[in-house]
């Protein structure tokens, strides 16, 4: 009998200096722990499956045709828009509205073997033109053709010399949706007299058919 009371006697201490050694270890574990999650480094951790953080990830690969930006098909103005009719034909060099017009447009725009060139094909319908008696106005044409650029969801309008008429600048910088398009048209050229045809900025706005 002794000898079980010697052996329970030893083995009792035993077990107490076990736990007097891992209850501290497992508060400092706890609390440090703690610390950290409250600091918020476990959020790096973290991910945030957004679909619109992935819709940005598609759409800026650097201005493709992606289903996004399809630019490609008629487009047609949602309202009658106001151009105003500038021209140099009473002082030269200085250009003065003589006049305004109202238009309706539709545009077939269709790609190119350039992924970020378009042909820009451009018809319109014209009312209520009101002109000074000597304007100098040389009314455009109906049917034009211009080269669109793409950069990202920018549309800038371009248009080559024709014999003595030089552009001046581009025709037109637009953005688009799959659907909608708005921007500023701004047709100017030098020739015999000096002309811009112009809108309001951000006054032309076509959707697409």
């Amino acid at each position: 009998m002794r000898k079980m009371q010697v052996q329970s006697s030893f083995t009792k201490p035993k077990s107490k200096i076990k736990l007097s050694q891992i209850i501290p270890v497992i508060i400092i574990v706890a609390s440090f722990a703690g610390a950290l999650y409250f600091s918020g480094f476990f959020d790096n951790f973290t991910s945030d499956p957004n679909p619109a953080d992935f819709t940005d990830i598609v759409i800026s690969d650097g201005g493709k045709l992606t289903p996004t930006r399809d630019i490609e098909g008629t487009w047609k103005t949602t309202f009658s828009t106001q151009f105003t009719i500038a021209t140099d034909y009473e002082n030269f060099g200085q250009l003065a509205k003589v006049g305004t017009e109202d238009r309706t447009m539709t545009w077939t725009i269709t790609g190119t073997s350039d992924e970020n060139v378009v042909l820009v094909n451009v018809e319109f319908d014209y009312s209520n033109r009101q002109l000074a008696s000597e304007s100098g106005y040389t009314p455009d044409t109906s049917f034009m053709q211009l080269t669109g650029i793409i950069n990202g969801t920018q549309l800038t309008l371009t248009k080559g010399n024709a014999g003595p008429i030089k552009q001046i600048g581009t025709i037109g910088e637009f953005t688009f949706t799959s659907t909608q398009m708005e921007g500023t048209w701004h047709d100017h050229w030098t020739g015999v007299w000096e002309q811009n045809v112009y809108t309001p900025t951000n006054g032309l706005k076509l959707t697409k058919q």
